[in-house]
């Protein structure tokens, strides 16, 4: 059996009424993954330039030989399969790797909300995740809580094993209200409680 109900922080009358936050907002992400291909790719083409070079100065014959590869190239149409396909698949990885450039990055932290204006403070999601199971699983009569954040919402589903567990989400629902007021996030999160009895939904 499973029973899911949303409590406000108003029904359950905890204060609310923060100003908002005046102080700079925590920086984004690195596009670490686009960095490091671009740095891969660098790092192979000067590599090689290098080999061609001491290949060159050794006296030996490059590989693979411009002068092939050119003669190759200009007798291939346009409209090769193998040329349509090396272009499409580089005009991809540019056009991705450019989106990513483009595009700011996704902050690491939640950012909560602090009294003093120039101070500015986060929070990972996951360690905000374990800290709302952890006052879910104060709560009397609850054996186990699972917790995902999305789209504002803080959605937490609990596990007890009593027969009757009336009222355990209101209860649930107002130690999470709590824990969120004090790390009071910069966007507001509103809990909701699903309960699985006795193991069952």
């Amino acid at each position: 059996m499973t029973t899911a109900r949303t409590v406000s922080a108003a029904e359950l009358d905890r204060p609310t009424g923060h100003q908002p936050a005046t102080a700079p907002r925590l920086a984004r992400g690195r596009r670490t993954l686009a960095a490091v291909i671009v740095a891969v790719v660098l790092l192979l083409l000067a590599g090689y330039a290098a080999w061609q070079a001491i290949v060159v100065q050794t006296g030996r014959r490059p590989y693979p030989d411009a002068g092939a590869v050119s003669a190759r190239l200009n007798q291939t149409p346009w409209s090769d399969v193998a040329v349509l396909a090396v272009g499409s698949a580089m005009v991809v990885l540019g056009l991705w790797l450019l989106l990513l450039a483009t595009i700011p990055a996704r902050r690491g932290l939640l950012e909560l909300r602090e009294a003093h204006p120039d101070v500015v403070t986060g929070i990972r999601a996951t360690d905000l995740r374990r800290a709302l199971e952890a006052a879910a699983n104060r709560v009397d009569g609850i054996s186990g809580a699972r917790c995902s954040i999305a789209r504002g919402v803080a959605a937490v589903t609990v596990t007890s094993p009593l027969g009757n567990p009336a009222g355990l989400i209101e209860k649930v629902t107002a130690e999470l209200t709590e824990q969120l007021t004090q790390l009071d996030p910069l966007n507001p999160l509103t809990p909701r409680v699903t309960l699985v009895e006795g193991g069952q939904r």
